[in-house]
């Protein structure tokens, strides 16, 4: 199967992992706070995307680094009065944590920057030997932008357009353009020793060290947010491109979009974030890979609460019908016509530059079409036996968590006393939501009124339930009550 993926550089989709290989490389956390949900974007999608290949037979390795020194880390040491070991340990004990309650999976390699100092002083060294850096006499080594043609292509400027990103120390940059690969040490801040006196890495020379060490032919597809295009990005492949211009560094760059709110970005700078923990504890991890996975990774994402809401119902929905058809033990030709056609729809969104939308939606519309039959026909809910098992797959490989959804029908049943013929009546609640008396009450009064076919009281209580954000479905076994 072919992989085609979008490729940032050239604006045309590549083809990757022809020998059923991928080498995947997305640039993580600088460990200095707490993750909150635009940082989460890139993790679960990529996540996404490795579990969907090796169930597709691709044989992938998915390296994310950390960035454990850098002036954030440092500076929030300071403000503690801790160690920057310390906020290191923290934060990465923190990302780990919200990764999980996310449901998503460690990376196979996941390189800290400080173990990959020998490596970066050995490319700094060739960069310097080949024209492309240089070494002035305060003991930091700075990239020189000039010495590169192609310095722009990426991020798809000029260099006399660009702003300068890093003020060097006055006098020693030639050009405002030209970043750092090494600074010197100063008072207070960690360094190792280099050929240029002790000092530290800049931020850009790790990435271009760990992708030659842990991907050996380059990465096939290197991923990060947007607003690591230029300068993170644009240096990267500077630096890589220059030292080593006979090998491939990345054949497809994936830049996603950012998290973005009403009034603007996501950010921690802004103050304006919602952590992970907290979003978890409000949404539910269903809803947020819902919400990430229904917009392409290269478009930004709005957030709002409401938004969120709407994701958790629409996952609901998709869970009661997966769990009305979980048991089936016979099929049909329609069940195994629309069993063919979402795994062939599916892998065809897949294989096209990741397009989870698309393959979510082929979820959506190939159930919709069964739960359309199961409503004409009620006993249609035991013959999707392929269609359940096909569905449960690719859920599992998106990362939903369907442990719920296997026993849906009996923690969600609550039994309540009728009013009619004193019997007991039982109203199945489908999905993870509690109804409250009220809406059980109002339930009981509606099936109450169908008996006695006072339909015009009945409809008015259905319609009352749906603007409360409650569907009711009238089955042989009696009402049964789900979330909008």
């Amino acid at each position: 199967m072919s992989l085609l993926v979008r490729d940032s550089l050239s604006g045309r989709e590549v083809e990757v992992g022809e020998n059923g290989r991928v080498g995947l490389y997305v640039c993580g956390p600088t460990v200095y706070n707490h993750i909150h949900i635009g940082n989460a974007r890139a993790p679960l999608f990529w996540d996404v995307v490795v579990r969907y290949l090796r169930s597709r037979g691709y044989d992938v390795t998915f390296v994310q680094n950390i960035t454990d020194i850098e002036d954030k880390i440092i500076n929030k040491a300071n403000e503690e009065g801790v160690s920057w070991e310390e906020i290191v340990r923290r934060y990465t004990d923190s990302f780990h944590e919200r990764l999980e309650l996310l449901g998503v999976n460690l990376p196979d390699v996941e390189p800290y920057a400080t173990e990959h100092i020998p490596e970066m002083i050995s490319l700094i060294q060739e960069l310097i030997e080949k024209g492309h850096a240089y070494a002035p006499s305060n003991g930091d080594v700075y990239y020189d932008v000039a010495s590169y043609p192609s310095y722009g292509a990426l991020s798809k400027q000029r260099p006399e357009e660009m702003r300068e990103t890093e003020k060097g120390v006055t006098g020693y940059k030639k050009s405002p353009l030209d970043f750092a690969l090494w600074k010197a040490s100063k008072p207070g801040e960690p360094s190792w020793e280099s050929p240029w006196g002790p000092g530290r890495p800049g931020w850009h020379i790790e990435c271009s060290a760990m992708v030659e060490k842990h991907l050996l032919e380059g990465a096939d597809i290197h991923g990060g947010g947007d607003d690591l295009r230029f300068p993170h990005h644009e240096n990267e492949l500077a630096q890589s491109a220059g030292a080593h211009p006979e090998h491939t560094f990345v054949r497809a760059w994936a830049h996603h979009g950012m998290v973005t709110l009403a009034s603007g970005k996501m950010a921690k700078s802004l103050g304006n974030i919602l952590d992970v923990e907290r979003a978890v504890e409000l949404h539910g991890r269903n809803a947020l890979r819902m919400w990430i996975l229904q917009s392409h990774y290269s478009q930004p994402i709005d957030y709002s609460e409401e938004i969120l809401e709407e994701k958790r119902r629409s996952y609901e929905r998709l869970q009661n019908l997966y769990a009305r058809i979980s048991g089936s033990n016979s099929t049909s030709e329609l069940d195994e016509s629309l069993a063919h056609e979402l795994r062939e729809r599916v892998d065809r969104a897949m294989l096209d530059d990741l397009n989870t939308p698309e393959a979510v939606a082929a979820v959506f519309e190939v159930m919709g079409r069964a739960g359309a039959e199961i409503s004409a026909r009620p006993v249609a809910a035991h013959e999707f036996r392929a269609l359940a098992a096909n569905l449960a797959e690719i859920l599992t490989t998106f990362g939903f968590d369907l442990s719920s959804a296997q026993e849906v029908l009996l923690t969600g049943t609550l039994a309540v006393e009728s009013s009619f013929h004193g019997d007991l009546e039982v109203i199945k609640v489908r999905g993870t939501s509690e109804a409250h008396e009220q809406v059980v009450q109002k339930v009981r009064t509606r099936e109450d009124a169908r008996r006695q076919k006072n339909w015009a009281l009945a409809d008015r209580l259905r319609d009352e339930l749906k603007v409360e954000g409650w569907l009711v479905e009238d089955t042989p076994e009696g009402p049964v009550l789900s979330r909008r």
